[in-house]
């Protein structure tokens, strides 16, 4: 029976692949060439972006929908708004102030290009989640539009032990809807609901169940 290679050798594989390889490669290529799985492969990149180590690059598509990445290693300054966000994040963690998260939030989202006012809640969920994508984050709507998964945090390394880093997280969401014109807001986010993976959960005044039945209410 081989013997598993260790999570760190294989991260170190990735990065070292990428720092020789003169082009992009997609998560499927890093697979191919390193002969890991692609969810492996994913969550080691998501590793190696949050420590800078590689960078990546939005794949064009039409339409909408979660976004398809090309990565490369970090050769590549950090853009103005990067040198934001990190400063803004390290020092709203070292004070450790969740109260401060919410004007955090409104000075980061006021770095991004106006969102246009939406005609409709499904298009304010969609502009949201596009906007948290040009961030940086790997972000992808529910089918219905009552939640919004997001994963590639950059910060995901520190987040344990600096946690009002993800209060700042979900205030630049709540603002992005707001700024939407439409009733849609955050109800509430969970964090790591599984590993690398926050699920801001929505509220819609268009969403109102006509009955919802308790399991428990059932039983004789």
């Amino acid at each position: 029976m081989a013997t598993p290679i260790p999570a760190r050798d294989s991260r170190t594989q990735i990065a070292e692949l990428l720092a020789r390889t003169p082009t992009p490669l997609t998560v499927e290529g890093i697979s191919e060439l390193t002969g890991l799985h692609v969810n492996t492969v994913r969550s080691h990149l998501d590793v190696l972006l949050a420590r800078e180590v590689v960078t990546r690059s939005a794949i064009e598509q039409s339409g909408r929908g979660r976004p398809r990445w090309n990565y490369s290693s970090a050769t590549k300054s950090p853009s103005p708004y990067q040198i934001l966000a990190g400063a803004l994040s390290m020092q709203l963690a070292q004070i450790k102030d969740p109260a401060a998260a919410r004007g955090a939030a409104e000075i980061w989202v006021d770095a991004l290009p106006e969102l246009p006012i939406a005609n409709s809640p499904d298009a304010a969920v969609a502009e949201a989640t596009d906007a948290l994508n040009r961030l940086g984050f790997t972000a992808e709507a529910t089918a219905l539009g009552d939640a919004i998964h997001v994963s590639g945090c950059p910060y995901a390394d520190i987040v344990e032990d600096n946690p009002v880093i993800c209060d700042i997280h979900t205030a630049m969401l709540s603002t992005l809807l707001e700024n939407t014109g439409q009733p849609v807001a955050v109800s509430s986010m969970e964090v790591w609901s599984r590993p690398g993976l926050c699920t801001a959960r929505l509220r819609r005044t268009d969403q109102t169940p006509s009955r919802i039945i308790n399991p428990k209410e059932t039983k004789s």
